[in-house]
């Protein structure tokens, strides 16, 4: 496939990102190509590369992290904030944040498509969602539809329940520090039973005949049942552990710093604008046909009704 990684064929929205990505990547090679004709394809594609970096970078930290997080903190993207102080610049990721980001509770329990139920049967390794709907109804569509809630309890579809499972597994294997540890690590009070972790009774005592004593709960399940906040996908754990280090992650990337982060490195002051004016919908807008609606939040009149409910969510 021209995107590389047999693995976009599993799911349709991941074909959909990796094209929308892939024609945003000529977008720019084109944009350079005019600004420097002299320039060979090689030149043209590695710093392409290093926009699209930049480019996905500021989306994630000020628009996805933002909105995820709730912080009423704005979120920029500004590598300068960093330079005079003793920041490591790496790929590096630790164990606890690649246990934290299995989100499969995000995933609905099928997909509205211009007007189409898609059941998982239907969705899973089946390509041809993203050529009979086509890019800009895929990205409507998910746009408009609301996700699941990660936090809480009772909401991971028997189709990706293997993830959790395996997930939970391999953190044995590892041995890792128990939830309430991991709490403390990074300042939060530990919680001290079971029904202040969590105020679904039937939850907490599950909880209490598999585990004994609230100490004893795992860093994952923890992570997943924890109650959520009002409005929340996520409960107060998931935020606290996982912003922090997700910002760091993007703020450690290369490009972020001192000897990078100018704009000689991005072919001048045009591909430096284009890194620094990056959004959501100019990524999908400069590269359909009709820009559908697309954010992480859905439109106001797609939204049902709240009622008394405190905990419903309407993120993407």
């Amino acid at each position: 496939m021209a995107i590389g990684q047999e693995v976009f064929g599993l799911l349709p929205g991941l074909g959909m990102f990796a094209t929308l990505w892939l024609r945003e990547h000529n977008r720019v090679c084109d944009v350079l190509k005019r600004e420097h004709p002299i320039w060979g394809d090689e030149q043209l594609f590695q710093t392409t590369r290093l926009i699209i970096i930049g480019e996905t970078i500021r989306i994630v930290i000020e628009e996805y992290v933002q909105h995820l997080s709730g912080y009423l903190l704005q979120l920029k993207f500004d590598p300068t904030l960093l330079f005079k102080s003793n920041f490591q610049y790496g790929n590096r990721i630790s164990l606890e944040f690649t246990q934290l980001y299995h989100w499969h509770p995000l995933m609905p329990d099928s997909f509205l498509i211009s007007g189409d139920q898609v059941t998982y049967p239907q969705f899973l390794f089946n390509t041809s969602v993203l050529t009979h709907y086509g890019i800009e109804k895929l990205v409507d569509a998910f746009s408009k539809q609301v996700a699941g809630q990660i936090g809480g309890g009772h909401n991971i579809h028997p189709v990706v329940t293997k993830v959790a499972v395996g997930t939970i597994k391999e953190s044995r294997q590892l041995r890792m520090q128990p939830f309430n540890e991991y709490r403390k690590r990074f300042n939060l009070r530990p919680y001290t039973s079971f029904r202040q972790f969590s105020a679904n009774e039937e939850i907490a005592l599950e909880l209490e005949e598999l585990y004994g004593d609230i100490d004893a709960l795992e860093f994952y399940p923890g992570l997943m049942l924890e109650q959520t906040r009002p409005g929340a996908l996520f409960g107060e754990s998931m935020v606290e552990m996982g912003a922090p280090f997700s910002l760091k992650g993007l703020l450690g990337n290369p490009i972020c710093s001192p000897n990078y982060w100018k704009p000689s490195t991005f072919g001048g002051r045009v591909g430096f604008d284009i890194v620094n004016s990056a959004t959501l919908k100019k990524l999908v807008c400069l590269n359909t046909r009709t820009c559908p609606y697309v954010a992480f939040r859905i439109p106001t009149e797609e939204r049902e009704p709240e009622g008394d409910s405190k905990e419903r969510t309407d993120e993407l």
